[in-house]
């Protein structure tokens, strides 16, 4: 049997690119990218024990996309206009590593 040229490549094309703390802009959001096609997950980033106490911090959601439907997921962010308050726009490189391996 052949070995698949992509058995053993680093999966690690996913940009973080923004951060919602509200339920509901989230829903908003997430309609729109799934009517705009542009593919995504969701990573929950819960707040230390300092913050969850004392801070009372509110967990966060951090939308994760494509890098190569960046400008597509930008385009549909630019049509909803929500303000920074709402969205906190990230596009940084994500720091989740997935490895596949046989």
């Amino acid at each position: 049997m052949l070995e698949n040229e992509l058995s053993k490549v680093k999966v690690n094309n996913e940009i973080d690119l923004c951060e919602v703390a509200s339920e509901k802009i989230r829903h908003k959001i997430e309609g729109a990218l799934q009517y705009a096609g542009v593919s995504y997950f969701l990573r929950w980033q819960e707040p230390n024990f300092f913050g969850k106490i004392f801070l009372h911090e509110k967990t966060r959601l951090i939308f994760c996309i494509n890098a190569a439907q960046v400008d597509d997921a930008l385009r549909v962010f630019d049509e909803l206009n929500l303000s920074e308050k709402e969205v906190k726009i990230l596009g940084e490189k994500s720091k989740n590593k997935y490895v596949y391996e046989k």
